[in-house]
């Protein structure tokens, strides 16, 4: 198994052997964040400092990202790369951190690993938030596209694969997403080709749970982008057959509302949790 080299203050659980990096910061109620596909869990440095003034922030590197270890992805009977598989690093991470419950923060494929989590372990889920996210298979234009992400990665390498990935039009609204910023820069740095392709298998491959969000007991957030075509239908239907449940549409932003609107995006997440000083309309 390769992974990057560990930073100071960074700890390590274990998920069936794979060891899960993941750090921590500040005091109060545990959220946990899930980050999304060909990134890690820098992808919070934007939101960590104003969360962590409410939470204890737990961040993590989903198996195959960043500091955590990517399991090879040859084709075997115990295939690593399983939704199932991060979720149970998800747990992996509260319990080595103490953690009995926690709210969590899912991002695209991190909102998929939120879902799955929060099926199998309802009771551990305090508040739910989905961002750009999606229960049901992915419609047949995303998988499509993501084919040829794949032949990118085996013909032309790696950083092609990030390039071809981030220039498409989930990423719409990205700055100079025709350029690796160094927030994306410093993620490829932290990628495997094996790595990349086992998380873009669960990401795209992975079966529906539409069928099971009856199970979610927890008060959830589903958050869309107003430009975010493929989910916004995905996010009414989330709404739906969550218990309890409620979607807000993000005006002007698609698919990286984090990145494209990151104080709206983070002012309806800690309304949602309870902030003192962002009362919920």
């Amino acid at each position: 198994m390769g992974n990057a080299g560990t930073n100071a203050g960074v700890r390590h659980a274990r998920a069936d052997g794979v060891r899960i990096a993941y750090d921590s910061m500040g005091e109060g109620p545990p959220l946990v964040l899930c980050h999304a596909f060909a990134v890690d869990r820098t992808m919070w440095d934007l939101h960590r400092a104003r969360f962590a003034e409410h939470h204890r922030l737990l961040r993590f590197d989903q198996r195959g990202s960043g500091e955590s270890d990517h399991p090879n992805d040859a084709p075997r009977d115990d295939d690593p790369y399983t939704l199932d598989g991060f979720a149970d690093d998800l747990r992996a991470v509260l319990d080595d951190a103490g953690v009995e419950r926690a709210s969590v923060l899912g991002f695209s494929m991190g909102a998929a690993t939120a879902l799955r989590f929060a099926i199998r372990w309802p009771e551990r889920v305090d508040r739910l938030v989905l961002a750009s996210a999606m229960a049901s298979r992915l419609p047949q234009p995303i998988i499509d596209r993501a084919r040829k992400v794949e032949r990118v990665l085996d013909e032309d390498g790696l950083e092609a694969a990030y390039q071809f990935y981030f220039g498409g039009a989930l990423f719409e609204g990205i700055p100079d997403r025709g350029e690796l910023g160094p927030e994306l820069s410093g993620a490829l740095g932290r990628a495997t080709p094996h790595g990349f392709r086992g998380c873009y298998r669960v990401t795209i491959d992975r079966p529906s749970m539409a069928g099971e969000l009856n199970r979610i007991t927890a008060p959830t957030l589903v958050l869309v982008g107003e430009h975010d075509v493929h989910y916004l239908e995905e996010a009414e239907l989330m709404a739906e057959r969550i218990v309890e449940a409620e979607r807000v549409v993000v005006s002007g932003v698609g698919h990286a509302m984090s990145v494209e609107a990151p104080e709206r995006f983070g002012d309806e997440v800690l309304r949602f949790l309870g902030a003192p000083d962002l009362p919920r309309p």
